[in-house]
């Protein structure tokens, strides 16, 4: 499953209640995760990131973290 999250200010994102550090310099960028059963791979910047899965949890929500300023459709 592919979703997309919000790199926090602190430069970490979370998926299926485990987070995951990708570093300050990409604070504040939606970045693309892909979730398998054992991994989780993280595409920025033309990089790739993988990174093992120690949670079962199902994905919960496949867009998280709007920028902030984004207007409110009702």
């Amino acid at each position: 499953m592919r979703v997309q999250r919000r790199v926090s200010a602190v430069g970490t994102v979370m998926v299926c209640r485990q987070v995951v550090s990708l570093g300050r310099p990409y604070a504040g960028q939606t970045v693309t995760v892909h979730v398998s059963d054992t991994t989780i791979t993280v595409e920025l910047d033309g990089q790739v990131r993988v990174i093992r899965r120690t949670t079962d949890v199902p994905v919960r929500n496949v867009k998280a973290n709007k920028p902030h300023g984004a207007p409110y459709v009702v």
